[in-house]
């Protein structure tokens, strides 16, 4: 039968998932989502992803006709369908479309209220190729393709409505990540990824026209670190990336400049050891297997 998922009000398999052409998350990009991950099957900060999705749709004026309580339900019963195999983690993808534009209601085969759904495959295929990045960093550039201003898209609203980042993401020379920049020209975030930095000692991560990350604020709290902003990504003895499918990677140079030593710092490695002790497995190292075992 293959992967389960949860559509309206039913799990179906995978394969029968069916979203309208007419359907605004498709037509126009109008959604909020989550993804998640789990570690040793269990399902981290997922309450918290869900917190952040009830934003989200408040954020975009998308409805919300269901309990915290009922989506975490389903979140864990779509979870216990996928069996995934053994040392394989789950990579849930909860999505909230607003339904079909009220001009093709009449179609047929639409849904015209807003509806919920909730995959899950495992999280390997997501970092697939990340094991470089625990040891060596990652090399990021200035992206060309401006951060959108929270005049036009709310940044603290996870949505579908990504073309930016893909644009970023294409641009960018093979092997890096870009990070974006507010109209002012200051750096906000990556494609998928929010910026931590520390500076003279001093862990921050920015919120400057970025999405509260869930993953950031976890490395906030590992490291002692503050919410806040940097506008001197040079003047940084460390900078990292974090997001939820890896947790947090190390940014080795910017636009060819080395970070640091350009290598992953101390204050990183020793947050990285608590993540590791929070969560009960190395996360370098369950990454570094997968890889290994895909080669």
């Amino acid at each position: 039968m293959g992967r389960m998922c949860y559509m309206n009000g039913e799990f179906i398999p995978e394969s029968e998932l069916k979203i309208s052409a007419y359907d605004l998350s498709v037509a126009q990009g109008v959604a909020a989502f989550e993804m998640t991950r789990s570690f040793n099957g269990v399902h981290f900060k997922l309450r918290s992803h869900l917190h952040r999705l009830l934003a989200s749709c408040r954020a975009l004026s998308l409805s919300f006709p269901w309990t915290l309580d009922e989506v975490e339900g389903w979140c864990l019963e779509t979870a216990a369908r996928n069996d995934h195999g053994p040392g394989e983690e789950h990579r849930l993808l909860i999505v909230v479309s607003p339904g079909c534009a009220p001009m093709y209601r009449e179609l047929g085969g639409v849904i015209p209220h807003p509806f919920l759904y909730i995959a899950d495959f495992p999280l390997r295929y997501t970092v697939a190729g990340f094991s470089k990045y625990f040891t060596e960093g990652v090399h990021c550039v200035t992206s060309q393709i401006q951060q959108v201003p929270d005049t036009c898209l709310p940044s603290s609203a996870k949505h579908r409505s990504r073309l930016h980042f893909h644009l970023a993401q294409m641009q960018a020379p093979a092997g890096t990540w870009p990070l974006m920049l507010d109209q002012a020209g200051y750096y906000t975030e990556a494609p998928g990824a929010n910026l931590c930095g520390v500076i003279r000692g001093q862990v921050i991560g920015n919120s400057l026209e970025s999405l509260p990350g869930i993953s950031m604020q976890t490395a906030i709290d590992l490291s002692g670190g503050r919410i806040g902003q940097f506008q001197q990504i040079p003047a940084a003895d460390e900078l990292w990336l974090t997001g939820t499918p890896f947790c947090a990677i190390s940014v080795a140079s910017l636009d060819g400049k080395p970070i640091g030593d350009g290598k992953p710092g101390p204050v990183y490695k020793a947050m990285m050891e608590k993540w590791n002790n929070l969560v009960g497995l190395n996360i370098a190292e369950q990454i570094i297997r997968w890889d290994e075992e895909a080669s």
